[in-house]
């Protein structure tokens, strides 16, 4: 299964899923899939984003609170959840509002399962 497969079941089968992406550390996208055209830019979310994942990490690493796995981030709009593949990339689903986000977060971390394979 490649990986805008995986990104595409992932955000179809969560009721509010929006988008989904694989990108590396770095914020440059490996794949997108957008189910729902939101009014912001997915490529800018993921740079920026990004740069607090890469921020949490380090903070993580720092005060020995043991290695980061997962980075919820809610506003009133949205929610996106960020989890790491490996040490260079991340994969992030987008939700349109405080949906399930226990089922979120457990489809996103099978998700992330079938995405090491690829890599």
């Amino acid at each position: 299964m490649g990986f805008l497969d995986i990104l595409k079941e992932l955000v179809d089968n969560i009721h509010g899923g929006v988008a989904g992406t694989i990108m590396a550390k770095d914020g440059i996208a490996i794949q997108n899939y957008v189910k729902e055209q939101p009014n912001w830019d997915m490529e800018s979310l993921g740079v920026e984003y990004a740069r607090i994942l890469a921020e949490t990490k380090n903070t993580s690493s720092m005060l020995k609170l043991g290695e980061l796995e997962e980075v919820v981030i809610s506003t009133i709009a949205s929610t996106i959840i960020m989890r790491l593949i490996n040490q260079d990339y991340f994969m992030g689903l987008v939700l349109d509002s405080r949906r399930n986000i226990g089922k979120a977060k457990y489809l996103l971390k099978r998700a992330v399962a079938s995405a090491r394979k690829e890599l």
